[in-house]
């Protein structure tokens, strides 16, 4: 490959067969690009939001069949009153203890009875 020197690329841009870069369409080969990369963007968003509309009417059909099948997992809508429990009263627990503490003792007293009687 021959090495020119500037001196002959100043001759050659004279020359006829040489044609200017804008001659040849480049701003709007550029501008063509451009435009189908838009196009296929608006395309790209067109079809996520077809897709998502499919996704969204495919859960809502589930929803429903589940609702149909499975009333009463719509828990949310209608729950049900919890009964609270009533605490044990306290006396009880009192009363329990003091039994058994007597019967532990009436137990000792016996054995120790036995024992020595």
């Amino acid at each position: 490959m021959p090495m020119h020197d500037l001196g002959s690329l100043r001759s050659l841009s004279s020359d006829s067969s040489v044609v200017p870069l804008e001659a040849c369409g480049l701003e709007a080969a550029r501008r063509g690009v451009e435009d189908d990369i838009a196009g296929d963007a608006s395309a790209l968003a067109r079809t996520v939001r077809d897709q998502l509309a499919r996704d969204i009417a495919d859960i809502e059909r589930a929803s429903a069949a589940l609702r149909k099948a499975e009333p009463a997992l719509e828990s949310w809508i209608n729950t049900p009153v919890t009964t609270v429990l009533k605490p044990r009263p306290v006396w009880l627990l009192i009363g329990v203890l003091w039994l058994s503490t007597a019967l532990v003792t009436l137990g000792a007293v016996v054995a120790i009875s036995a024992l020595v009687g």
